[in-house]
């Protein structure tokens, strides 16, 4: 298994997987979710992130994706002029878990962000812990930070 940058030539396999994240009712009562079918905003969003104004990750084995990571890189509230990078979806499918696809994707995004803030292109990065999610993210210097309601 290893971990890639995705490619745009990866973008069917990376919404088959948004498809699966989907279904899978981690994302109840998300506003828009059910769009992924006109494939619309994500496609926006991947042509987004592919130019460079974020990351995407995938784990791959014998040619296929069985993993993701996606994040985006936004204005800071309080200084336009700085950066954060916050993961926005991170899913492995469920063959591949508990294997090592999920602390490889994080441990990836950790190292590329960290480069980023060495680098002065972002200042620190986010990653959300998602339902039913049993990742240690502190194992990687994460630090709860908020909860997020949503209805």
């Amino acid at each position: 298994m290893k971990v890639r940058s995705a490619t745009k030539f990866d973008v069917p396999q990376i919404f088959d997987l948004l498809r699966h994240y989907r279904d899978a009712g981690t994302l109840t009562g998300i506003a828009g979710v059910e769009n992924i079918e006109s494939e619309e905003t994500p496609k926006k969003i991947m042509a987004y992130i592919l130019a460079g104004a974020g990351i995407a990750l995938v784990t791959e084995i014998d040619g296929h994706i069985h993993g993701m990571l996606l994040a985006v890189k936004s204005p800071q509230m309080w200084d336009h002029t700085k950066y954060i990078m916050n993961e926005i979806c991170l899913w492995v499918e469920p063959a591949s878990r508990g294997t090592t696809a999920g602390y490889r994707l994080i441990a990836e995004y950790v190292q590329r962000c960290d480069d980023l803030v060495d680098d002065g292109h972002i200042t620190n990065y986010t990653i959300s812990q998602m339902n039913g999610q049993t990742l240690k993210y502190e194992r990687f210097g994460f630090k709860p930070t908020e909860t997020t309601w949503s209805q």
